[in-house]
């Protein structure tokens, strides 16, 4: 979905954990060092460090390809003539990324679909002009950069089919980028100056990197065909669920970025995520929706047989009970956000907003734009996002990696210290006055750059205990006259608009929310929720954070297109929230039962946990 400016997180792989201390293992390739990212607090409640695993690039004892010595061999040549033209290219720049691509669906016992693609695209990128002004400046009555995507022969040994289309990429990248440049040098005769006069390039030392490439796939997708289909089989027989999936997607990707500045950079990776999904009907029409997946580096890191059987058994009870709980209603009180909803309200209602590039926008809100060194959350907190973070916990992170795309290495953006604002989230676009990136300039192939975030994470220097955090609601509950207040356990996504002719909130969309009732009624599921709100205002009511952690794992779509992220937050008590209702829509449910229904589910098939299922499990991997 796309709502004017941006927006994100439309499938989640959520985990929980309580801070401990002490981790092992690692994403391959890289060399890992284990260490707190929180100091050990006291007062209130005593917090262990956050158990941290960050990591370092590990570089090939090859030389580069052949396939990028001929790419730097055309952007030399290229430069030759358009370093010198008139407007002159200042900054030229080539990615070719190959990726390899496995695909499984299955559905009520059998395989729905199953799909091996693999493929190497181009993209380029042509600044016309001077770092100080570029083709690339920022301007709403200029259309916005384009993307330059080739397709590129998958021979690496076809080095001039590679150049051919190297250089027809860059012809019209070029040709596009000059016509920008002038109507946006036009534009400074009749539109009012910028009010940010940062450059709109930073400098930054070339980056020499060749990594090793990770091993192939290794899936093995005849057993993965079966192990799917006995999974999606458990939705036999349960005849309040109208749609369910069973899904694996497997990817190994490998990057390859020259620049005329000097930078040759090969990085590769591969993630595999396998995804339950399932949906029903209320009586009232309402359409409800769960969804699990699963995250990580190698097959052996996917989830056993039992394990799948668990998340199923636990998505068909949570839609049962939603399809008999009460409808919401619009609501302004106190509130509790799990630490999974926490990171992904941080990730929607100030990440995005900490995205310098859109402080170069004046049709961009520009919320914090002012507020560098001003409180903008309470004390308490910090927030800090850090690529190179492999793990927390035994959780690995989706938003890892070790160079941006724009071939400049990753570091820590430490964006609030002690609620105070100290920093943004930076590509190699400046702004407000810092000038150098750090590391967070990311696209999806074939769409254009940007600062985007990858680790988020939320710290705080004073803690409670998690399991005080429901009498502290109910006494804020009380305190307000309020007969109840809100527990938001677990989130489908959010989205929030940044831009000045939008609504300039947020909207985070959970799944699971109670009443906490005053009078010590037993907490009430509900459904029909959503979190709304301006960020200002909302983050100045946190009141407390509890001594846990949640970690979210998720894809974030914005203008660079989709990009692998994280969230990791404890619980919060909010001390306002508001909430809206969620289209309900009128249709009323089937009226005929569904062939699933009577379906009986696999004799074979063992309840979640049950030890023989276990093993049977982990013999299958």
């Amino acid at each position: 979905m796309t709502v004017l400016s941006r927006t994100h997180v439309l499938a989640l792989a959520v985990t929980t954990l309580a801070t401990f201390a002490g981790c092992s293992g690692a994403k391959s390739p890289a060399a890992v060092s284990a260490g707190p990212a929180a100091k050990a607090t006291a007062g209130r409640g005593d917090a262990s460090p956050l158990p941290v695993t960050k990591g370092s690039p590990k570089t090939a004892s090859r030389s580069a390809p052949p396939g990028l010595a001929a790419l730097r061999g055309e952007l030399d040549r290229a430069m030759k003539t358009l370093g010198s033209a008139r407007p002159p290219v200042h900054h030229l720049a080539y990615t070719v990324t190959h990726h390899e691509d496995e695909n499984i669906l299955a559905e009520y016992g059998v395989i729905d679909g199953a799909t091996h693609r693999e493929g190497r695209t181009f993209d380029v990128d042509v600044r016309v002009g001077s770092r100080e002004f570029d083709s690339h400046h920022a301007s709403r009555n200029v259309a916005p950069v384009g993307a330059y995507v080739q397709a590129l022969p998958l021979d690496p040994g076809d080095t001039l089919a590679a150049r051919q289309v190297a250089w027809l990429a860059t012809e019209r990248a070029y040709k596009d980028a000059v016509e920008r440049f002038v109507s946006l040098r036009n534009q400074r005769d009749v539109r009012t100056e910028d009010e940010d006069k940062s450059p709109d390039f930073s400098v930054e030392k070339p980056t020499q990197h060749i990594g090793e490439p990770v091993p192939a796939l290794g899936l093995d997708v005849d057993g993965w065909k079966k192990r799917l289909a006995s999974a999606s089989a458990r939705f036999k027989g349960k005849k309040e669920i109208h749609e369910s999936h069973v899904s694996l997607q497997a990817r190994r990707r490998t990057r390859w970025h020259v620049s005329s500045e000097g930078s040759e950079v090969q990085f590769s990776d591969r993630s595999y995520r396998l995804m339950i999904t399932a949906s029903t009907q209320a009586d009232d029409g309402m359409h409800l929706s769960r969804f699990r997946s699963f995250e990580a580096w190698t097959p052996e890191g996917l989830p056993t047989d039992a394990e799948l059987a668990g998340a199923i058994a636990e998505i068909v009870a949570g839609l049962e009970a939603l399809r008999r709980a009460p409808l919401a209603e619009p609501f302004t009180g106190p509130a509790i956000l799990e630490g999974r909803a926490a990171g992904v309200f941080f990730h929607e209602v100030i990440g995005h907003r900490l995205e310098a590039h859109r402080l170069r926008s004046d049709a961009d809100g520009q919320t914090f734009g002012k507020k560098l060194g001003q409180p903008v959350m309470p004390s308490f907190l910090s927030l800090y996002d850090d690529p190179t973070i492999l793990k927390i916990g035994d959780t690995e992170l989706n938003g890892h990696y070790f160079f941006d795309d724009e071939g400049v290495p990753a570091r820590r953006a430490n964006l609030v210290d002690g609620g105070v604002l100290k920093e943004f989230l930076l590509s190699r676009t400046p702004a407000r006055g810092l000038l150098q990136s750090n590391g967070h300039g990311r696209r999806q192939e074939g769409r254009p750059l940007v600062a985007r975030q990858g680790n988020l994470v939320l710290e705080a220097s004073e803690t409670v205990p998690v399991a005080s955090l429901r009498a502290r609601l109910v006494e804020e509950a009380k305190k307000q006259g309020r007969p109840y207040g809100l527990r938001f356990v677990d989130i489908q996504g959010g989205f929030t608009d940044t831009s000045r002719h939008g609504t300039q909130g947020f909207k985070v969309m959970p799944t699971v929310v109670y009443r906490v009732y005053t009078d010590g009624r037993p907490d009430e599921l509900i459904r029909g929720v959503d979190i709304v709100g301006t960020p200002l205002a909302m983050l100045m009511r946190i009141q407390a954070a509890g001594d846990d952690y949640g970690i979210f794992n998720g894809v974030c779509g914005a203008e660079s297109g989709w990009v692998p992220v994280s969230a990791t937050s404890p619980s919060l008590l909010l001390g306002q929230i508001e909430t809206a209702l969620k289209d309900k829509g009128n249709d009323k449910p089937p009226v005929l039962e569904a062939p699933a229904a009577a379906a009986a589910p696999p004799a074979t098939a063992r309840a979640a946990g049950d030890p023989a299922s276990s093993a049977d499990a982990r013999g299958a991997r």
